[in-house]
C-alpha cells in the first residue's frame, strides 16, 4: 500500500457554515510524502470543485463568481491562473448560486464541457470566448455534471432557483441530433446537488441534498432533519431503476462528494454528519459508516470556528422564534456546531479513503478496508495579506480553509 502515490486535489472556501460565501482557494495533498500545497487567488469567490485534466496538468476551478478559472497546476508550488472568462459574457445570471461549479475533461486534455445559464457549452482552454453550445439542460440551475464511461450520458443535478425547491434531475444524451430534445428531465420526491456515475456502465446515482426554510426563501437555508434518497438512473432510457432510503436518524445528510468505485461500492462525503457513507451496490441496502470526527485536541484548538461558525448561523435566523430550525441542524450534525466532510474519495488503487474535514481543518487517510486511521492532518489556518487587513470583520488573526469538493489522481 506504500507504493501507492497519488495527489488529491481540494476546492477551498473559506470559514463560513455552507461554503458559497467564501474566498477561493485550492489544496493539494500528495501521498505517501505527505506533503501539501496552499493556494488563494483574488478576484474569485466561492471556490466550490476541482476538476483535474487527465494527464493532471490542468484544473478547472468551479465557483460561484460566475467565471472560468483555468489553473496550471503542474508546479504544486506555483498552482497558477492560466486563463479567466466571464460566463456572462455568454448568458446573464440573476442568482448568485447560478454559476459553473463542475466540468468534464475531454481526453485531450484541451476540451471540457460545463453548464452556464440554461445551457451546456463545450469550451477550447484556448479559446475559451468561442465555445459550442450543445443544448438547454431544461433545470432550474445545472449543478454537479457526471458523464457514462462512453461520454454520451451526462446526469445533472439541479441547484434549484431563489425561490422554490427543485426536484429534479436531467439526463442530457450527447449523441441526440437535435440539441433540443437531447435533454429528459426526471422529476424526483427531493432535491438533488450531487451525483455521480459508475465507473464501468451507463448507470448514474443521484442523492437527494435536503434543506429547510420558510417563506420559500431558498438562499438562507438551514439543514433539514429528514429521510433521504439515493436514485439509480438507468442514462439511455432516463428511468429510476432503484432507490435507496433512510431515516432521518440516519446520518448521511448534506452530501457533497459522492463516488463509484470499480469494485462497486458507492461512497458518500456527508457534510452534515461528520461521516463517510459506503453502500454496495451489488444489494443496494447494507452500508457502513465511518465517524470522521477528529481527535480531541484537534478539535480543542478550534473554539474560534466555532464562534464563528455560531456567529454565521445566528445572522441566518431569529434566533428566539426559529429553534425548529436550530433543533433540526443540531439533530443533523450531531450536536456540533462545526460542519462535517466535504471532501471524501478512494484513492485511483482503491487502498486508501481519504476525506478532508471542513469545520474542523482536518485531512485524514484511512485504510479503506478496515476504516482504520493512518495518518490525520490539522492544517493551519490562511493568513495572507487578505486576513491581515485591518479592515478584516473577524477581528481575530487567520481563519481556516474550507475544503469542499475533490479530485483526486496517481502520479
Amino acid at each position: 500500500m506504500e507504493d501507492e502515490r497519488f495527489s488529491i486535489y481540494m476546492a477551498m472556501d473559506g470559514p463560513h457554515l455552507d461554503g458559497l460565501i467564501g474566498s477561493a482557494g485550492i489544496l493539494r495533498f500528495d501521498w505517501p510524502e505527505r506533503k501539501f500545497y496552499i493556494q488563494h487567488y483574488d478576484g474569485i469567490s466561492a471556490a466550490h470543485n476541482v476538476s483535474l485534466s487527465p494527464n493532471g496538468r490542468l484544473a478547472l476551478l468551479g465557483n460561484f463568481s460566475q467565471q472560468l478559472v483555468l489553473l496550471d497546476i503542474s508546479r504544486p508550488d506555483d498552482m497558477k491562473i492560466v486563463a479567466r472568462q466571464s460566463t456572462m459574457y455568454f448568458e446573464e445570471a440573476p442568482y448568485r448560486l447560478r454559476s459553473n461549479t463542475h466540468h468534464l475533461w475531454y481526453p485531450d486534455n484541451e476540451t471540457f464541457i460545463g453548464a452556464v445559464g440554461d445551457h451546456l457549452y463545450r469550451f477550447h482552454v484556448d479559446h475559451l470566448k468561442e465555445p459550442e453550445q450543445l443544448g438547454p439542460h431544461k433545470l432550474h440551475n445545472a449543478h454537479e455534471i457526471r458523464w457514462d464511461p462512453g461520454r454520451r450520458y451526462i446526469l445533472i443535478g439541479d441547484l434549484g432557483p431563489e425561490h422554490t425547491d427543485a426536484r429534479q434531475i436531467a439526463v442530457f444524451d450527447l449523441e441526440e441530433a437535435d440539441p433540443l430534445k437531447r435533454t429528459r428531465v426526471i422529476k424526483l420526491p427531493g432535491t438533488v446537488w450531487h451525483c455521480c456515475v459508475h465507473p464501468q456502465k451507463a448507470v448514474g446515482y443521484a442523492l437527494t441534498y435536503s434543506f429547510a426554510t420558510e417563506q420559500e426563501n431558498y438562499v438562507d437555508w438551514s439543514p433539514a432533519y429528514t429521510r433521504e434518497y439515493i436514485f439509480e438512473v438507468d442514462l439511455p432510457t432516463a428511468r429510476i431503476t432503484r432507490v435507496w432510503s433512510c431515516g432521518s436518524e440516519f446520518p448521511i445528510h448534506l452530501n457533497s462528494d459522492v463516488d463509484v468505485t470499480k469494485d462497486n461500492y458507492l461512497y458518500v462525503a456527508c457534510g452534515g454528519s461528520h461521516t463517510v457513507v459506503e453502500i454496495p451496490l451489488d444489494q443496494f441496502d447494507e452500508s457502513r459508516v465511518l465517524d470522521c470526527v477528529p481527535a480531541w485536541w484537534m478539535r480543542a484548538l478550534l473554539w474560534r470556528q466555532r464562534l464563528k461558525n455560531l456567529l454565521g448561523a445566528l445572522s441566518r435566523r431569529a434566533t428566539i422564534i426559529s429553534t425548529h430550525f436550530i433543533l433540526q441542524t443540531l439533530q443533523v450534525t450531531g450536536w456540533r456546531i462545526l460542519d462535517g466532510i466535504y471532501a471524501a474519495r478512494v484513492s485511483p488503487q482503491g487502498n486508501y479513503l481519504i476525506t478532508g474535514n471542513r469545520g474542523y481543518n482536518v485531512v485524514t487517510v484511512y485504510d479503506r478496508k478496515t476504516f482504520k486511521k493512518l495518518y490525520s492532518k490539522l492544517l493551519p489556518f490562511r493568513r495572507d495579506r487578505y486576513i491581515k487587513s485591518p479592515h478584516y470583520h473577524l477581528g481575530w488573526r487567520g481563519y481556516h480553509l474550507g475544503f469542499h469538493h475533490s479530485e483526486v489522481i496517481s502520479r
